[in-house]
């Protein structure tokens, strides 16, 4: 396996990947949460979460903002409860620490590539390479992915399957595109339909994994077809940050175009040895676009 330095570039194969992009235009304002803003090197301004109180509060006013999203649906009140609970957890602030990432990708067309960085959290609102100058946002990569509450169709949602140990949740998704947006393959996105499906530990009411799909696969006669656009989030509960975070995520597509012949690319960044300092420190950027696609 070849190890990898830097992005790689492939942009016959990423024109599909703008498809798969719609959750990364849902932005939104912090949530008010009494807390002093403050502001980066980098001037993106943000606050804190350094008591108790304060973070169980944005805690909270994330389930009843999921409950709220959740009324329309037609579930259960019982399983709405449960996937309330289970979303609220899915993001809580990104805390003061560190972490080990790997990031794997292969495609088609190149040699798969490896890399595996130690960043760090600092209180300046970075996440930083560790021993490094490199950094990024508080929205930038990391396990503690953004999301907005109730990011897909509330009343499109279903249960697919329950057992005695977790249930899963289906939703259609609104996949709007940017009518500016200018791309070879745009006239697919009014063909395409994503869903959602999200699987809760029912014991703990917490999140299993997060999985944003490709309904069926879609294709124009002699140009081209797409079979699998899929986004996987599998989540775990690390103890001493008291919260939940991705512990894997991958991306994976698949299909072929006349011009290029096969489009496969598959992504995964996985998180490990994730250590929150204590007390716990939380911090939100203000105003940010979700990080649920990294790569």
């Amino acid at each position: 396996m070849k190890v990898g330095t830097g992005r790689k570039s492939r942009n016959n194969v990423r024109l599909l990947f703008v498809f798969s992009l719609f959750i990364l235009g849902v932005s939104h304002a912090e949530e008010d949460v009494q807390t002093e803003e403050s502001v980066n090197g980098s001037g993106v301004s943000f606050t804190r979460l350094d008591t108790a109180d304060a973070i169980d509060a944005y805690r909270e006013q994330r389930y009843i903002e999921a409950v709220e999203g959740l009324a329309p649906s037609p579930l259960a009140d019982v399983h709405k409860d449960m996937l309330a609970n289970a979303i609220a957890k899915m993001y809580l602030g990104v805390p003061m620490s560190s972490f080990l990432h790997t990031e794997r990708e292969e495609s088609a067309k190149e040699e798969p590539t490896e890399q595996s960085h130690r960043w760090v959290v600092s209180e300046e609102g970075k996440i930083q390479r560790e021993g490094e100058s490199v950094f990024e946002s508080l929205s930038g990569r990391s396990p503690f992915i953004s999301m907005p509450p109730l990011p897909y169709k509330a009343e499109s949602g279903r249960l697919k399957k329950e057992s005695d140990s977790e249930a899963i949740f289906v939703f259609d998704i609104d996949m709007t595109m940017d009518p500016s947006e200018e791309s070879d393959m745009s006239g697919m996105a009014e063909k395409m339909k994503f869903v959602a499906e999200i699987t809760v530990n029912k014991l703990d009411q917490a999140p299993k994994s997060f999985l944003v799909k490709l309904e069926k696969p879609i294709r124009k006669r002699f140009l081209f077809k797409l079979t699998t656009i899929e986004i996987e989030l599998q989540y775990s509960y690390i103890e001493e940050c008291e919260g939940f975070a991705v512990k894997r995520m991958s991306v994976q597509m698949d299909g072929s175009a006349i011009v290029v012949g096969r489009l496969f690319e598959s992504a995964e960044s996985t998180f490990e040895d994730i250590v929150c300092e204590k007390p716990l420190r939380f911090m939100l950027p203000s105003e940010y676009e979700s990080n649920f696609l990294q790569f």
